[in-house]
């Protein structure tokens, strides 16, 4: 295996294409050996498509010989077990429901007008209702960073993929932190876009909390994929008019910014913090200014009124669809949700109260004070084993502090209620247990290019390297 092919970014590689120093061929058999490699490690994937893969490749090849090659033409992308591609079977980490696709989600649909080559499955648990990436189904996917700890979830097929060489760029969803979450547990930049900047799945165009979105292991390549995914598709009608993002971005020089530590959380790692003061001061190094806001937020309370809303606009239904005899097939974190919410016709308006008196204080302590984005950790820990139950261990313990175990240790929700603003994790640097941190760049309604540009600073300031000079090495538990 090629290890400096399996880490090339994607802006790289096509740069290595369109020069004739590269062909796709050589990309996609290298990043096809890591995808069957880590599977006795990491088990990031479920199905590997490598023939069709590798006869894509080839055509790609073609393209670039012949000068009509697309924005992301022969580059590998990794697919969430969730998301349709015509002829694949569709299993969402379930044993009890599954489907081969007859066509394209739109944003694969998008990726692959964009000369993007999907070529993996990867793995997410049941129904992608875990903060963990466990199931029946696939066994437990763990972190390529060091393997006793998870790789979070829901989307954490996809970003142990990325982490362990399998694609540069990869798919995933995020309803309550499935994209950020799994994105800072693996040192990726993963970006929750507002409403409608992605085109949603036909049916899905009410199920305001939830988004599909990029991951990458670097930022040029978030942006790459980005702007591929986003913009209208006839399959949908709640898309927003394409708006390209800039590739290049301006330092931060008189930006003010403001920053949460714990956004009211009662705990946080000593690690995850000073990681996210480092990522702060290297953003003041790029001119902004940088100041504390005092946010204490409910952060269970907000956590258990976002998985009613789902529960109320979507899953309640999907569970009693199910067939009568499928709660024993059930994984346990499923049979736990199934036990709470199954039968209760949850109302939206709880949801929606919420989400409201979030905005106000978001609005009076940071936008109408003139900060540009709030920054916050993406999770207050990083200290989750790889087959972490909720659903046995109902508590987790971070700093001496024992937090809820199902949502508690993460600070994503809020902004799933504030769906319509975006957000980008990044990566801050390491845990005392060599587990990546990340830290989420939130900014107002739809102005996408406001987290963008401090993300490019972020990556500019070069805090973590992760990816510059360290690559993940399978390491067991320290």
């Amino acid at each position: 295996m090629n290890r400096e092919l399996c880490y090339l970014s994607a802006t790289d590689a096509i740069r290595r294409f369109r020069a004739g120093t590269l062909s796709p061929v050589d990309l996609m058999s290298s990043v096809l050996e890591a995808a069957y490699e880590q599977q006795a490690t990491a088990n990031a994937t479920t199905v590997i498509h490598a023939d069709a893969a590798l006869e894509r490749a080839h055509l790609a090849a073609q393209r670039y010989r012949e000068g009509n090659a697309r924005p992301l033409e022969g580059i590998p992308v990794a697919i969430k077990d969730e998301s349709a591609v015509a002829g694949w079977t569709i299993t969402n980490g379930s044993t009890v429901r599954e489907y081969v696709a007859d066509k394209n989600h739109p944003m694969v649909d998008r990726l692959v007008d964009a000369g993007a080559i999907p070529h993996v499955q990867t793995t997410t648990p049941e129904f992608s209702c875990l903060g963990q990436t466990w199931s029946r189904r696939w066994g437990v996917t763990r972190n390529p960073w060091n393997l006793h700890y998870t790789c979070s979830g829901s989307s954490g097929g996809t970003a142990a993929a990325l982490s362990a060489g399998c694609a540069p760029i990869g798919t995933g969803s995020d309803m309550a932190g499935s994209i950020r979450l799994p994105a800072a547990f693996q040192g990726l930049y993963g970006y929750r876009p507002p409403l409608g900047r992605v085109p949603t799945a036909s049916g899905d165009e009410l199920f305001a909390f939830a988004t599909e979105g990029p991951l990458a292991r670097s930022f040029d390549d978030l942006v790459a994929m980005q702007n591929a995914i986003a913009g209208p598709h006839p399959a949908t009608y709640a898309a927003l008019p394409a708006a390209p993002l800039p590739t290049q971005y301006d330092d931060l020089s008189g930006w003010k910014i403001a920053f949460s530590a714990t956004l009211g959380s009662p705990a946080i790692s000593a690690d995850v913090e000073a990681n996210l003061h480092h990522a702060l001061d290297g953003l003041r190094r790029r001119g902004a200014i940088i100041e504390p806001v005092t946010i204490d937020w409910d952060l269970k309370a907000i956590g258990d009124t976002l998985i009613e809303g789902i529960f109320g606009i979507y899953f309640g239904d999907h569970f009693r669809s199910l067939p009568g005899d499928a709660y024993g097939q059930l994984n346990s974190y499923v049979r736990m949700l199934w036990d709470k919410y199954r039968d209760r016709r949850a109302s939206l308006t709880p949801a929606a109260q919420c989400a409201a008196k979030l905005q106000q204080d978001m609005h009076a302590k940071v936008w109408s004070q003139g900060y540009r984005a709030l920054l916050c950790p993406t999770s207050f820990t990083t200290a989750l084993r790889a087959d972490f139950d909720p659903s046995v261990e109902p508590e987790v313990e971070i700093a001496g502090r024992s937090v809820e175990s199902y949502l508690g240790w993460a600070a994503t929700p809020p902004f799933n209620l504030l769906s319509r603003s975006p957000v980008i994790s990044v990566p801050t640097g390491f845990g005392a247990n060599h587990v990546p941190t990340g830290m989420q760049i939130v900014a107002p309604a739809y102005q996408d290019e406001v987290a963008f540009q401090i993300a490019a600073n972020h990556a500019a300031a070069d805090h973590s390297g992760l990816y510059t000079s360290v690559f993940p090495d399978f390491r067991s538990a320290p």
